[in-house]
Parts: C-alpha cells; sequence; structure tokens
C-alpha cells in the first residue's frame, strides 16, 4: 500500500486482483511497514565477522520499486 492509498482504495485495487482484502486489514497493514523496517534495520546491525553477512538474507526493494 502506498502512502497515498486509503484503506478502502487497497481493498478495493486488491479485490480487482481476486485478493480479499478487508478494509480492517488494509488499515492495518500501513503499520506493518515501520515494523518489518525496524526489524530488518536490526538484522542489518548483527556482526557476521567470519560468515555470510545477515544482510544477503534481507530482502531489498528492487530498482524497479523505488522509482
Amino acid at each position: 500500500m502506498s502512502p497515498t492509498d486509503n484503506a478502502r482504495e487497497f481493498s478495493d485495487r486488491a479485490n480487482e486482483h481476486h485478493l480479499k482484502i478487508s478494509i480492517v486489514d488494509a488499515e492495518d497493514i500501513g503499520g506493518f511497514g515501520a515494523v518489518v523496517d525496524a526489524a530488518y534495520s536490526t538484522i542489518r546491525e548483527i556482526d557476521t565477522t567470519g560468515f555470510e553477512p545477515a544482510a544477503i538474507f534481507v530482502p531489498t526493494q528492487s530498482k524497479r520499486e523505488l522509482e
């Protein structure tokens, strides 16, 4: 859900793609972004000296999504 969407628009757009997301659930989705960002930030800070960096296990947005 983009910052400009409201819950009804998000729910309606999901329904167009045969996804059932209630307006209440759509309202909740916006808050999950901050929680996920905080978790990813914590994972990226893990000291993995001698091992694969923890950051490789954290999904990142593609350049296309950022445009």
